[in-house]
C-alpha cells in the first residue's frame, strides 16, 4: 500500500501566484456597489412620503383601539432594540410594529391577497357536508 501524497508546491500553487494582484481598484468597486445598493434600497421609501404619513395615521388610531385583543408575535431582537430607541409621539414598541405592519398591508393589500392561505380546517368539509 502506497501512500499518495501531495507534493508541497502543488499544494501552495496559486497561493503566491504573480499573476493574481490584490489591489485597492476591488475595495472601491465593492464599496461603490454596496453605496448602489443602499441607495436602490432607499429611494423607494424616500420618495413616499404617503407611506410615513400613513404610519403615523394608524399609530394615532392605534391608540383607541382595545389592547386586550392583541396577540403575542416574536420580534428580531435587533428590530426590538431599534424600535425601543424610538420615541414617537410616546407610543409603545408594540403600538409602532401594528402600526407598522397596518400601513404595509394598507399599501400592499392587493399584492398580500394572492399569498392569501387557503383554510384547511377540518370544520369547513364539515360545515359544507352538513349543509
Amino acid at each position: 500500500m502506497t501512500k499518495d501524497i501531495p507534493e508541497i508546491d502543488d499544494l501552495l500553487k496559486g497561493i503566491n501566484d504573480p499573476e493574481m494582484t490584490l489591489t485597492d481598484e476591488h475595495t472601491e468597486t465593492t464599496i461603490e456597489k454596496q453605496s448602489e445598493s443602499v441607495e436602490e434600497w432607499l429611494t423607494p421609501v424616500l420618495d413616499n412620503s404617503d407611506y410615513w404619513q400613513d404610519f403615523l395615521s394608524c399609530l394615532e388610531n392605534n391608540a383607541q383601539e382595545d389592547k386586550g385583543e392583541r396577540m403575542i408575535c416574536k420580534l428580531d431582537r435587533d428590530l426590538a432594540d431599534s424600535l425601543d430607541e424610538c420615541n414617537i409621539h410616546n407610543r409603545s414598541r408594540s403600538d409602532m410594529v401594528n402600526a407598522i405592519v397596518r400601513t404595509f398591508f394598507k399599501t400592499y393589500l392587493p399584492q398580500l391577497a394572492q399569498y392569501r392561505r387557503d383554510n384547511k380546517s377540518l370544520f369547513t368539509n364539515y360545515k359544507e357536508a352538513k349543509a
